[in-house]
């Protein structure tokens, strides 16, 4: 009987444990295709099954790995934000003095509140270096949705 006892919680140990994913340890800093070549829109399906959809990808790097997630995630939904809600305000100077040219560039960007709603999570990938989590991810829209956030902020800049 005793030997029953014990093993019930050596056998939910090892349950437990097998639901559990290791996360890669890297020697070198990497990142996924799919983010490095994050495209703004797709087409997923096939013949006439076929949906579009916008996408934004975003990357977190932190000591602790909720906060690279959190980082991902803000940065993935301010990519959304930027291009449903922002304004962009950009400026170069060239100045010639004693025939020396002198340049300056600024850019700003502001981006408003903004309603974003309806995105998915399609692919995340992570890995740690030196202690440090790296994690990455790309959101999904669908398009319809996406470009009636578009129109309603326009209404919204309008009013």
């Amino acid at each position: 009987m005793k030997k029953a006892l014990l093993l019930i919680p050596i056998v939910s140990l090892i349950t437990a444990c097998s639901g559990m994913k290791t996360i890669e340890e890297r020697k070198n800093y990497a990142q996924p295709d799919w983010y490095q070549e994050c495209q703004q829109a797709g087409v997923k399906g096939y013949f006439w099954w076929k949906k579009e959809f916008a996408y934004a990808c975003g990357g977190g790097e932190s000591i602790h790995a909720q906060a690279a997630e959190e980082q991902m995630y803000a940065i993935a939904m301010n990519n959304f934000a930027k291009r449903i809600n922002s304004e962009v305000n950009s400026e170069t100077k060239i100045d010639f003095v004693n025939d020396k040219k002198s340049t300056k560039t600024s850019i700003s960007y502001v981006v408003k509140n903004t309603t974003i709603r309806e995105h998915l999570r399609t692919e995340t990938a992570q890995f740690t270096m030196q202690g440090r989590h790296y994690t990455f991810v790309r959101l999904e829209m669908p398009k319809p949705v996406f470009d009636q956030l578009i129109a309603e902020a326009k209404a919204t800049k309008a009013q």
